[in-house]
């Protein structure tokens, strides 16, 4: 048997079954469908490629990739060599991660990489991408980012000296900002870096005012309101047995804390009681049943976000399209009452 065919990867508790059992019954009872439920699978992981290949505005326009490209050299070339961590938070299939690797390559800096996914296929996918371009030390992790509380010390097994580099691409259109950014501040220690990319909605030449924003969401809809993408988040109801029960996904623009969301929604046909996950459920006719969201953001409306939760905006690019920008992250001590803490009992569960 030819070992150097296998992966070694690390599988975080979020993705065990009563933790997978308990988000499938809230994300009935509460009406909202837990996001990681659409990359869970080799099915899931396909009809979400193939959305991204056929509506990523990154494919067909090389302004996309610049940006990145831009700001991996301007990254690299302020680290004088040293020993790094490169972990990518949510990677997908890692081509960023990866061109982030070879600049750092080309610069001289000895590295290890942890790709982090809430899809094992795409955690791999990821790692494999990577081992492709470069010859660092690749571990990929599969677990949902409610492991970022847990991460600092799972990090411990690691070199102290090491500066972290996170990756935070494709994070910030579905997490709610007062859940992600409080994460994304526990983990950063003094000497690490983030790198944030996020979807924005820019009218050109137009200020950033409420109409503006808007105009410029209704004009990204079609992105969304597609077959490719309505077959991709159908797929978990088909899945679960329950597609037969709802309409067809409908999408809509609504506002989703202060900012401009795409969400897709589907009602129950009628009056539903079943068994689910060792409960009982039931809904009425009519209700609601939100599969989706994607929030968009502008420079201005990110930025004072980010200064809510203990960010600021550093250097960085944005399309000449006004559709995406990435930049480098300063975070500075904020005073919290609420603690951030892990949603698994670290006495009872550990990474295996």
């Amino acid at each position: 048997m030819n070992t150097e065919s296998f992966r070694p990867v690390w599988v975080h508790p979020s993705l065990r079954g009563e933790m997978q059992a308990r988000k499938r019954a809230d994300s009935l009872c509460l009406g909202e469908m837990e996001h990681a439920f659409h990359y869970v699978g080799v099915r899931q992981t396909q009809l979400w490629l193939e959305v991204h290949r056929n509506h990523a505005p990154m494919f067909g326009d090389p302004a996309f990739e610049a940006i990145y490209r831009r700001i991996f050299t301007d990254v690299a070339a302020n680290l004088n060599g040293q020993p790094l961590h490169v972990i990518g938070l949510g990677t997908g299939g890692g081509q960023k991660e990866s061109r982030l690797l070879e600049a750092l390559q080309s610069a001289g800096c000895p590295c290890r990489y942890t790709p982090i996914d809430i899809s094992l296929e795409l955690a791999l996918l990821s790692a494999e991408t990577a081992a492709g371009k470069s010859s660092y030390d690749i571990m990929p992790v599969a677990g949902d980012l409610s492991l970022l509380s847990e991460l600092p010390d799972w990090l411990e097994r690691y070199p102290a000296g090491e500066m972290r580099i996170y990756t935070a691409f494709g994070l910030t259109p579905n997490f709610l900002p007062s859940w992600l950014f409080p994460r994304l501040h526990g983990v950063l220690r003094p000497q690490d870096k983030l790198l944030l990319s996020a979807n924005l909605a820019l009218e050109n030449g137009a200020s950033d005012t409420d109409a503006s924003y808007h105009s410029a969401c209704a004009a990204i809809l079609p992105q969304y309101d597609n077959a490719e993408t309505r077959q991709w988040l159908g797929q978990v109801l088909v899945d679960w047995g329950i597609a037969e029960y709802l309409t067809p996904l409908r999408f809509t623009i609504k506002p989703i804390e202060k900012l401009q969301a795409f969400v897709a929604r589907s009602t129950w046909r009628e009056d539903v009681s079943f068994p689910w996950e060792g409960k009982y459920f039931q809904a009425r006719k009519g209700d609601e049943l939100r599969l989706f969201f994607s929030l968009r953001y502008t420079p201005k409306r990110l930025e004072e976000v980010l200064n809510r939760h203990g960010f600021t905006l550093g250097p960085g690019y944005c399309t000449p399209c006004g559709r995406e920008g990435v930049w480098q992250m300063a975070c500075y001590q904020i005073e919290s009452s609420h603690p951030v803490e892990s949603e698994y009992t670290s006495g009872q569960l550990s990474w295996k």
